[in-house]
């Protein structure tokens, strides 16, 4: 692996997903499609959502095939619209498996490549993500963190106290 080029960025994923995480911890699950403000997104949306984003950067970039998306990307990608109906999605403990196997996934990739994958120019259409594949990961780090940011406000609007500080 180019542990040079990828160790930030390994980083800032690992330390993302752990306040992620602890985020959702203490969210009941009779409030998991709690809302905040009508049409806001919800933490099983979080969940799936960034299980989603995942998938859809291994496959768009890396070739590795789709396990959910395809199937979940209409109620959890992007243009997708989050309902306060659990009934409307797929079980909260698959998602948090999907969520966990996805990032696990990703890790095994970005483990595979060396360092002239990682410096491979990411496709035209993501480009303004990133420039290339190891500095993708700080991105994707950043995505997650906001929404983790989106987590605090659901927390806080459920009367759960900060996870942190």
């Amino acid at each position: 692996m180019a542990h040079a080029l990828f160790e930030s960025g390994i980083a800032a994923l690992g330390f993302a997903r752990k306040a992620t995480l602890g985020f959702f911890e203490e969210i009941p699950d009779n409030k998991i499609c709690h809302q905040p403000v009508p049409g806001a997104n919800h933490a099983l949306w979080v969940m799936g959502h960034l299980a989603c984003t995942d998938e859809f950067f291994m496959n768009k970039v890396g070739g590795k095939p789709f396990n959910r998306f395809e199937k979940w990307n209409g109620i959890f990608f992007m243009k997708s619209t989050p309902t306060p109906n659990v009934s409307d999605y797929p079980p909260v403990s698959e998602v948090k498996q999907v969520l966990d196997e996805n990032r696990q996934r990703l890790f095994q990739w970005i483990e595979s490549m060396n360092e002239s994958d990682a410096l491979k120019a990411l496709p035209e259409d993501l480009k303004s993500f990133a420039p290339n594949r190891a500095a993708l990961l700080s991105t994707m780090a950043w995505h997650e963190g906001l929404h983790a940011g989106q987590l605090t406000v659901i927390r806080k609007s459920l009367g759960i106290g900060p996870k942190f500080g």
